[in-house]
């Protein structure tokens, strides 16, 4: 097992599995005559078993990425495992079971803790406050480009696609990706067409799931009247990228929408996801597809849950 499949399929399973064990804890009911408690216990039991089928992997995930950002559910995951494994020894980041302290001790000790959590008043307006400023976030990159556009009337908007070509995915984890995608920031914003034509740049980190790698959308929106039809951005963007990735990095092809089928999609989600075609032509396109809440799991194993501290999975910039 690699790290990249920590990133691309444990963490996302972990995110869903927990969102389940909330919703059954704070909105299942008992039916009679089992008892309120009964209920509880067996909705921790059957988690456990749930999670004991992949403990290795959430195991290596908490102890790999005990320094990540992570989505909303696994870091409530994480918080109580790390409480748990404190009862053991306070030195500890790693869970070795032994014939007392079983994977199934640990399973059920962490869903108890999370339970206690879900129940408090507490817990309910830290997610909702988690949503609020979300939501403002978001609504703050839409003004923002609102506001860009007002500046250049049609102004235009060039989409780009970095990420990395087959045959790399195991070498690419996610903080590998970030720190090329900031040195490749770096490098274009002191590049002199950009600081004289582009307006607006943004982002999304998203995932190809077919391949288990990482695609970037990345967006310039230009002053329409610097921008040119004779010149090659691509090319400046596409030496820039591979000069941050060692030479691996590529500017996927995507097709036209129109040429695709009706439930085509160019990175291989789930039919009912988010990220369907058509693809977002443009910022408040690609905002308008994003989830209504940080703590939705509706992306299923397409949501990013691990990324680099203090990094942000979208975001947009005004120049």
């Amino acid at each position: 097992m690699d790290i990249t499949h920590i990133e691309h399929q444990t963490a996302p399973r972990l995110e869903q599995d927990i969102h389940n064990f909330f919703t059954q804890v704070r909105f299942g009911s008992p039916i009679p005559p089992m008892t309120h408690d009964e209920h509880i216990q067996k909705i921790i039991e059957q988690t456990a078993q749930v999670l004991l089928v992949y403990f290795r992997e959430w195991n290596e995930l908490m102890f790999h990425h005990r320094d990540s950002d992570c989505s909303f559910w696994v870091t409530q995951f994480r918080n109580a495992y790390f409480t748990v494994l404190q009862q053991i020894d306070s030195r500890r980041y790693y869970f070795n079971p032994t014939a007392k302290h079983t994977a199934k001790w640990l399973a059920e000790h962490v869903l108890n803790k999370l339970k206690l959590l879900f129940a408090t008043t507490g817990f309910h307006e830290a997610l909702n406050q988690c949503n609020e400023q979300y939501e403002k976030r978001v609504d703050h990159l839409r003004e923002l480009y609102s506001e860009v556009s007002k500046l250049s009337v049609d102004a235009p908007d060039l989409k780009f696609y970095l990420s990395y070509p087959v045959g790399t995915e195991l070498l690419q984890s996610v903080d590998q990706v970030i720190q090329s995608f900031r040195a490749f920031e770096k490098k274009l914003t002191s590049l002199p067409w950009f600081r004289a034509q582009v307006i607006f740049s943004y982002y999304h980190l998203i995932r190809d799931s077919t391949r288990n790698c990482y695609v970037i959308r990345f967006y310039l929106t230009f002053q329409k009247v610097f921008y040119s039809n004779d010149i090659d951005y691509s090319v400046d963007l596409l030496r820039l990228w591979q000069d941050a990735t060692y030479g691996m990095g590529i500017l996927l092809q995507i097709p036209d929408e129109e040429t695709q089928h009706s439930n085509g999609n160019p990175f291989g989600f789930d039919p009912d996801g988010l990220f369907n075609f058509p693809e977002p032509k443009n910022p408040l396109d690609d905002l308008g597809d994003l989830p209504d809440t940080v703590t939705s799991v509706n992306e299923q194993m397409n949501k990013i849950c691990i990324a680099t501290r203090g990094f942000k999975i979208f975001n947009g910039k005004k120049w």
